[in-house]
């Protein structure tokens, strides 16, 4: 086993592999500013309200405003993203955040932190960029822990925050929160453009030279080109057919992926991950426990930033199916024994009065081996390519929806009902998310993305037997086909309409004929 696990993290990191490692992690730095602005609430408010800065209600608006433009921000990085490039909307990510940090440093009113919020959380929103180029540039073998590795550095801004937090003003905490968007944005100079996005709008000459660049010479970067042609040029004879997003939605791979999406960010909702996580320091005084809670916020913060870690090298191993119902599992365990600790602790005393903080820290900790991360990597896995773009921004929008009625509603609701009994709310929805997750979640682990567009077309996605009879045509002499490659058969989507017709490329030029 331990000799398995070496070879594979030696194959990982391996010269081919280097450079699509680096330019993975390059693109997620953007993840850290994202980690800064999901925690800033956590310190934020618990001063705001010490200091008279703002009132309680005050305090859930600046919570919630990082969240409520985040649908925006989505909206806005998948069109662009479709249009100008994956590059283009990772640069332009970063504006948000630095704009908004600056504007929240110098706030004196508390309209001003509203506006600074706002602005930051379009940043936040745009996010899925990140995980779209991720997704497209790393190679089949990388694509589930690489894309896993972007929540690492979104814990790593949040524990950033809980300690700038607990050392400094909130003032000094925004302004030294710009730095990471502008490390970010300089990083961008040195991504290649996606290889999928160069090739699906024509520009097949760039898409070879970044899929060399990232691949290496070899065989494999020799077939995935092949499937990269075969499958864009599909794309651009659908795109011009000018089908609309709104029709297209009735397609199978198209409206199954986006409401099993749909549904798996509404679990991840009500299981309260997001909520432990924007009111870290007010659950913790809740629970009447004897440290600092600003300490067992920066201790939430490292359980949440070293289960990241280990949730990346998981999810090099196994598939998507089995972690998220481990984590699943796991969430549901942790809230119901927080329920009880809290409901009995006054009749046991042998119970200790850290057992809920330990709790929360396992929540956490479950949360980010699978329910936190896989909705956001499976948004950028499901769909295909012509509509990859504005469905994972309009997924990833709802989904923000979502997280900023959790965190609007959770102070009214936790006020009405208790939090013992939001806790319940939350196991019984991990429960749910188990039950989904064996049944019904779709497993993606090492299928190609062309793949995966294949299989939601047919009415089973784990059923890998499909006969397409479609040919691949390398090369091509006074129109008799003299050598054929069948690698196309079962790694490029087609529909009725593509009956009879092959893929020819030519000089590295695509034409599309009838047998």
């Amino acid at each position: 086993m331990m000799l398995s696990r070496t070879k594979f993290w030696w194959k990982i990191l391996s010269e081919a592999d280097a450079k699509s490692i680096g330019v993975g992690i390059a693109a997620h730095s953007g993840q850290i500013s994202v980690g800064l602005s999901q925690g800033f609430s956590a310190v934020l408010i618990p001063k705001l309200l010490d200091d008279n800065f703002a009132t309680i209600a005050e305090g859930s608006w600046i919570a919630s405003l990082g969240v409520i433009s985040n649908p925006l921000g989505a909206l806005i990085a998948g069109s662009t993203a479709e249009y100008f490039g994956r590059r283009a909307a990772i640069a332009l990510a970063t504006l948000p955040h630095a704009a908004g940090w600056l504007l929240i440093a110098l706030s004196t009113n508390v309209p001003m932190l509203y506006t600074g919020r706002f602005i930051s959380g379009i940043g936040t929103g745009m996010a899925n960029a990140l995980y779209l180029y991720v997704t497209e540039t790393a190679a089949p073998h990388q694509r589930a822990w690489l894309a896993s590795s972007g929540p690492i550095l979104v814990s790593l801004g949040v524990l950033g925050s809980y300690v700038l937090g607990a050392l400094t003003t909130w003032q000094y905490t925004a302004a030294i929160s710009i730095i990471p968007s502008i490390l970010s944005l300089a990083l961008v100079k040195f991504l290649p453009e996606s290889p999928a996005w160069l090739a699906r709008h024509g520009h097949l000459n760039e898409a070879k030279k970044s899929l060399l660049w990232l691949r290496g010479p070899g065989i494999s970067y020799e077939n995935e080109y092949k499937e990269l042609c075969g499958d864009a040029s599909i794309e651009r004879r659908k795109k011009n057919s000018k089908i609309k997003l709104k029709t297209a939605l009735l397609l199978p791979n198209v409206w199954k992926p986006f409401l099993i999406l749909i549904i798996f960010f509404c679990l991840q909702q009500l299981s309260g991950i997001y909520i432990i996580l924007f009111y870290a320091v007010n659950v913790l005084k809740e629970f009447g426990a004897d440290i600092d809670e600003y300490i067992g916020s920066i201790a939430i913060g490292l359980v949440r930033l070293v289960a990241s870690i280990i949730g990346a090298f998981l999810a090099g191993h196994f598939g998507r199916r089995p972690l998220a119902c481990t984590s699943a599992i796991g969430m549901t365990i942790s809230s119901i024994l927080v329920v009880l600790s809290m409901k009995y602790n006054n009749y046991f005393l042998f119970i200790p009065k850290t057992l809920p903080i330990i709790c929360i820290g396992c929540h956490v900790a479950f949360s980010m081996i699978g329910f936190l991360t896989l909705p956001w990597v499976l948004s950028s896995e499901l769909y295909s390519l012509r509509f990859r773009g504005s469905l994972g921004g309009l997924t990833t929008g709802i989904a923000q929806i979502m997280t900023f009625g959790a965190i609007k509603t959770y102070p009214l609701i936790s006020g009405n009902i208790g939090l013992d009994n939001t806790m319940m709310i939350f196991s019984i929805s991990s429960i749910i998310g188990a039950i989904f997750s064996i049944t019904i979640l779709p497993e993606t682990k090492n299928v190609t993305l062309e793949e995966i567009e294949r299989r939601f077309s047919s009415s089973n996605f784990n059923n890998t037997n499909h006969n397409n009879n479609i040919l691949f045509v390398e090369e091509f002499n006074n129109n008799n086909i003299v050598e054929v490659n069948k690698i196309g058969i079962d790694n490029i989507t087609f529909d009725i309409s593509d009956e009879g017709r092959v893929i020819v490329v030519k000089n590295n030029q695509l034409t599309e004929i009838v047998c």
